[in-house]
């Protein structure tokens, strides 16, 4: 009991470090620091204890060998011996720690010894995927696989052969080794949930689905399927199955994930105060994410808050200068304020790589146009029209047209506005700006077309 207890402190312990250090300042480093120390130490003298009762276990059976008429099986139908069973303990006792290293050694002198004790290449498989050394790992399930009788370990060599191939991006070989796990195993419910992700993961939502709903079926309090089903539905809009699920989701857990997919959620249903509301929660359970500080910035803006906005940005530029998404947010809002002083500003700090991407190439375009400098403005709105992808060509065009409309070349613009309509039909802006130009043309019916399209 005390083993258990201990053990749950000291990996809620570990996971407060992963969560926190990543993030925090220079200052806090050393407050981390040592308290990983601590855990090793305290790591260190429960092996040192655990290795002494080990030592008088083994002399208390050598003077009465009674005590333990069994203690030399661990497996049907496989004798060990003494030797190999203290090694296995061993391993067993690192792998519970988490020090995959020393585990992986006793594991391998197991396996050398007793090459038919499947626990022992079990375990020995484990180690080495925790260790990301796949390639032997599988060996160890491919062998496990072949030479086992027992349904639970040939279901266990086909699942874990499925996760190494998701580790390696092989999303279509790790459904075949799912499907033949749940084919020995049935109630297996992590593998009825990895063949929904790797579904999902293949943007194949639709068969997606069913395999959530199974692991469901299992398990009801499985939140990431919860949350995974309410992803599928995402990519199809129905809302209500959305909101449904990241709720149910969020019930059985406070996962700064869900938390965030709900706030975007409401964002994309252009339900701003609600988004709000969800940031704010965010950044109450997670005060680092600058996920957070941006949904506040962004949906005070869309709200018409706009000086308390800027103060949302500003305060998360503080703690995170270098985030690209705060950095755009502020840019993207500073012109829209005709602050064009502040916007030349930070471009000056952004890296070369950064200032080529898309995105940034449309701020240097719209910069350019509000500064008057037309044919500079042209020239980058070009850039990216040269480019592949449709939709960054479709925000060249759109550019390139806001740039002519200032210049007064009506025809020109409305002409490029419907180059970036028809490359990106669902995208409203190039349709307005069209309709603008008509409307300056002195063409009322034209103007009328495009914004009921809008409307539409």
């Amino acid at each position: 009991m005390f083993h258990n207890q201990w053990l749950q402190v000291v990996q809620r312990a570990l996971e407060e470090i992963k969560t926190h250090y990543p993030n925090c300042t220079v200052q806090e480093r050393p407050i981390w620091q040592s308290r990983l120390l601590q855990i090793k130490q305290s790591c260190d003298r429960m092996l040192e204890s655990w290795a002494c009762v080990e030592e008088e276990i083994t002399q208390l059976l050598q003077e009465h060998p009674e005590l333990l008429d069994e203690g030399k099986v661990i497996e049907d139908e496989v004798f060990l011996d003494e030797s190999v069973v203290r090694q296995f303990r061993q391993g067993q006792g690192y792998y519970g720690l988490t020090m995959f290293h020393e585990a992986k050694q006793f594991f391998q002198q197991v396996v050398d010894e007793a090459p038919d004790f499947l626990l022992g290449r079990m375990y020995l498989g484990l180690t080495l995927f925790q260790e990301n050394k796949l390639t032997e790992a599988a060996h160890q399930f491919h062998l496990l696989r072949q030479t086992a009788t027992h349904e639970e370990f040939i279901g266990f060599a086909h699942h874990m052969l499925g996760c190494i191939y998701v580790k390696q991006g092989k999303d279509e070989e790790a459904i075949r080794q799912f499907n033949k796990t749940v084919s020995y195993l049935p109630q297996q419910a992590d593998a009825w949930f990895n063949l929904g992700a790797c579904h999902y993961r293949l943007k194949e939502y639709h068969e997606a689905v069913p395999y959530f709903y199974h692991a469901l079926s299992i398990n009801e309090d499985d939140w990431e399927s919860m949350y995974y089903l309410s992803s599928c539905y995402r990519h199809y809009k129905e809302w209500e199955s959305v909101t449904f699920w990241r709720l149910a989701s969020y019930e059985k857990t406070n996962h700064p994930r869900v938390i965030e997919s709900i706030a975007q959620d409401y964002e994309e249903m252009g339900q701003s105060e609600q988004a709000l509301k969800w940031y704010r929660r965010l950044l109450f359970y997670h005060p680092k994410s600058s996920v957070a500080y941006h949904g506040i910035a962004w949906n005070l803006w869309m709200l018409g808050q706009r000086n308390e906005a800027f103060l949302w940005l500003k305060k998360g530029l503080t703690l995170f200068p270098t985030n690209v998404d705060l950095l755009f947010s502020y840019v993207w809002l500073s012109l829209s304020q005709g602050e064009t002083h502040a916007v030349q500003k930070v471009l000056q700090t952004l890296p070369t790589d950064l200032i080529k991407q898309p995105l940034w190439l449309v701020v240097r375009s719209r910069l350019f146009t509000l500064l008057g400098k037309f044919e500079q403005a042209t020239k980058t709105a070009e850039q990216l029209i040269e480019q592949e992808n449709d939709s960054v060509r479709a925000m060249g065009y759109y550019q390139k047209g806001r740039t002519y409309l200032e210049m007064g070349k009506i025809p020109e613009a409305a002409q490029y506005f419907q180059e970036a309509h028809h490359l990106v039909n669902h995208w409203k802006d190039p349709l307005f700006f069209k309709g603008i130009c008509h409307l300056v043309e002195g063409k009322p019916e034209l103007t009328q077309s495009c914004w009921q399209q809008i409307v539409q």
